[in-house]
């Protein structure tokens, strides 16, 4: 897609957000089905992102505070952490499923079934025995690998981006599995292994950039995910992160900026790999 789509795409949605953030307004001093009081919500809101050093929240003391006060410390832990577990996910996914085509059929089959049943365990049963695990080490070593809760002294980064990618993983690792059997069916793989390229390059060098366009389609519902459980993880993890923030102060455009904060990451990453992918394959993608 052009520069000019990308941008486009971009205003589209950030337009959504806008007047998602306005509707959810209605219901913050509660229930105001008021169109007038929507509409002048959606100027305010509009009016704030094009000069968002005007933006301000009230803090716990009564008084205005600029939405640069501590907005930043907030966004960039969560997107750490966000980024982190989304490639943290990705990369595990890729490489169980090539661990897995080196395996007989039969245990291929097996670990897809041990994938599956893993893939339905709920996400706090997972960090509760994450968390039981490393409580249980420390206390028979008395070494700590890592911290279970956060503080605003001591933030936590290891075992929220290790419990957010678990899932995605295992999901990303049955997609592509599934891809990658089907590529392999293929004549040119056939042939290539005929001319004694080892699987390892063939599946590197070959299958994984065929199918990297599917990877990338499949991988938005993977970060719905990722984004979905954030909000209940920085609950149970004490995180003080950006979804902590808009509960805290959820006026408006508070959380239209915010919001816009959120995809700004996700649309360059995307818009990056869908450039990079048709460079390398031709192939457009429409995300």
């Amino acid at each position: 897609m052009s520069i000019l789509g990308n941008f486009l795409r971009l205003i589209c949605v950030v337009i959504g957000l806008v007047l998602l953030s306005a509707f959810v307004g209605l219901f913050t001093n509660g229930i105001q089905l008021d169109m007038r009081l929507y509409i002048d919500s959606v100027i305010h809101i509009i009016y704030s992102l094009i000069q968002p050093q005007n933006l301000v929240f009230i803090g716990p003391t009564g008084f205005e505070y600029s939405i640069y006060t501590n907005f930043w410390d907030y966004y960039f832990y969560s997107t750490i952490i966000f980024l982190t577990a989304l490639l943290m996910a990705i990369i595990v996914g890729v490489f169980i499923s090539y661990l897995t085509t080196l395996l007989p059929k039969r245990s291929n089959l097996i670990v897809v079934k041990i994938a599956s049943l893993l893939d339905s365990i709920p996400d706090l049963f997972i960090i509760i025995i994450i968390q039981f695990c490393a409580l249980y080490y420390y206390q028979q070593t008395g070494t700590k690998l890592f911290s279970i809760i956060g503080t605003a002294q001591n933030r936590t980064y290891i075992l929220p981006i290790i419990a957010l990618a678990l899932i995605p993983s295992l999901m990303i690792f049955r997609v592509i599995l599934y891809l990658v059997n089907d590529e392999l069916e293929k004549t040119y793989v056939q042939l290539a292994k005929g001319k004694g390229f080892t699987r390892t390059y063939v599946f590197f060098k070959h299958v994984l950039r065929n199918i990297a366009p599917s990877i990338i389609i499949h991988s938005k519902s993977i970060i719905l995910i990722i984004l979905s459980s954030m909000v209940i993880f920085e609950k149970l993890f004490n995180i003080h992160g950006i979804f902590t923030f808009i509960t805290e102060y959820h006026e408006p455009e508070i959380i239209a900026f915010s919001l816009v904060m959120i995809y700004l990451p996700i649309f360059i990453v995307y818009t990056s790999l869908t450039g990079f992918i048709f460079k390398k394959t031709g192939q457009r993608l429409e995300w």
